[in-house]
């Protein structure tokens, strides 16, 4: 895939994202766009280049979303170079071991984020938490699943 069709898709995922998105909510959540064109690009572009795009995308969901601090900033390198690492050691070659991987990551990156709200006073009700946590998650690792088969359908 070209860097300029991932661009075109980080462009398309941030304004489904910010706009659009909230139509698609399943309980109360969606899934984190931004996370799922992070690892698709992570997927087709060489690591310096994906480390700058997990910058952006992390600042520009920190743009959005007002009470984070940065954290995604910090965050979405950081899981660039985890997939990166995961990647050359663990063989995932199919869209079903990918999208689970970034499942993990997801549920990583949503306790992340709800114990740097904690930490800062503003927790939401366990329940709410959990329902967060393990359901956008979840919706995460399908959207993602479904962008994949998508792709590769695409790309042939």
């Amino acid at each position: 895939m070209r860097p300029r069709l991932v661009i075109l898709l980080f462009f398309f995922s941030v304004i489904f994202q910010v706009t659009l998105a909230d139509y698609f909510k399943i309980f109360g959540v969606k899934p984190d766009l931004l996370l799922v064109a992070l690892f698709i690009g992570g997927l087709f572009l060489e690591l310096k280049w994906a480390l700058v795009a997990g910058f952006i995308l992390g600042a520009i969901k920190d743009a959005f979303l007002l009470n984070t601090l940065s954290l995604n900033t910090v965050l979405f390198p950081l899981w660039i170079i985890f997939y990166y690492k995961v990647s050359r050691r663990v063989s995932i070659e199919d869209n079903l071991s990918r999208s689970l991987l970034l499942g993990a990551i997801a549920l990583l990156n949503n306790l992340i984020s709800g114990l740097f709200l904690i930490f800062l006073g503003s927790a939401a009700p366990l329940g709410i938490f959990l329902k967060i946590l393990f359901l956008s998650s979840l919706y995460t690792l399908l959207v993602c699943y479904l962008f994949l088969r998508v792709i590769s359908k695409w790309i042939g």
